[in-house]
């Protein structure tokens, strides 16, 4: 018996459950329209360590990417995926990425996948008010700046304080600016990101939040960089 070759979405859900897809200029007018907000994307930064969804290698970003979020911080189950069902909720507006992926076909995924994404400051603008946020975050947060702290970090106290000043900053950044700027909380990991303390253990650290602040700790077992494998 000959096996059916596959020429149509079979409604699985597959690629839905491996994440939300990254956003290219062409989603734009979407996320102006309203079909999906800020609350409902998350940025991954340069030189932040991600999984290629086409080659399976994991690596540093060479440029940042703008995807839609997870259902919830445990998953990164696309949002928009209705887990009964598995239909979209936004299926006349999906992303570009879920328009081109044919899973049993990858070659216009393939083709488009790291050309003409979005960033910040695609989305916000150059000028805006929040754009210059973004710039003193990403100075201070900088994560080719946290690799060279996290490479010396065992043999320098000078450099293990570089890294823990970072991630206080981190936090203390976050909460001035849904204080003061008026940035909902939800939105926070569009503008700046996932949270340093959330990201550490790829540099093999992990942070602990304490009374007297976070502190930063090489993880058990874990020489520079083994939280890369």
């Amino acid at each position: 018996m000959g096996h059916t070759i596959q020429r149509e979405c079979t409604r699985c859900g597959t690629c839905c459950a491996k994440g939300g897809p990254a956003l290219h200029a062409e989603d734009l007018p979407r996320l102006e329209k309203g079909a999906f907000g800020r609350k409902d994307l998350i940025t991954f930064r340069r030189g932040e360590l991600m999984r290629d969804q086409i080659s399976g290698e994991l690596k540093p970003l060479e440029q940042e990417i703008v995807k839609l979020r997870g259902r919830d911080s445990k998953t990164w189950t696309c949002r928009f995926l209705n887990i009964v069902d598995h239909l979209c909720f936004i299926y006349n507006d999906r992303p570009a990425e879920c328009r081109a992926l044919d899973c049993w076909n990858p070659e216009e995924i393939t083709a488009m996948y790291d050309k003409g994404r979005l960033t910040r400051m695609d989305i916000v603008g150059e000028e805006s008010g929040v754009a210059e946020l973004i710039r003193v975050h990403e100075e201070k947060c900088a994560y080719d700046k946290l690799e060279r702290h996290a490479a010396a970090f065992d043999d320098s106290a000078e450099t293990r304080e570089a890294f823990a000043e970072a991630v206080r900053f981190d936090m203390a950044f976050r909460a001035v600016v849904c204080d003061k700027a008026g940035i909902p909380h939800e939105e926070l990991e569009f503008f700046f990101g996932r949270t340093l303390a959330d990201t550490a253990h790829m540099f093999g650290l992990k942070v602990t939040v304490t009374d007297e602040g976070p502190l930063v700790e090489r993880e058990a077992g874990c020489e520079t960089g083994c939280a890369a494998a």
